[in-house]
């Protein structure tokens, strides 16, 4: 019983972390922030390749490449 409460919280932060809606809209505050100069262009550079790679990252494992 506890390895299947496990696997569906996995399964649902999966989810949740690969949903290329939740990623744009990170990406969409990042934006924001840098715009309203609560960060910097390099740290803003650094958080954005980050997302960069977790949208392609998200686009493989919805086509099941994991």
């Amino acid at each position: 019983m506890i390895g299947w409460v496990l696997r569906q919280l996995l399964a649902q932060a999966e989810r949740e972390y690969y949903d290329p809606a939740n990623v744009q809209r990170a990406l969409a505050e990042l934006a924001a922030r840098l715009e309203e100069g609560q960060i910097g262009e390099e740290e803003f550079e650094r958080r954005e390749d980050e997302l960069l790679d977790r949208l392609e990252e998200a686009q493989r494992w919805a086509n099941g490449i994991r």
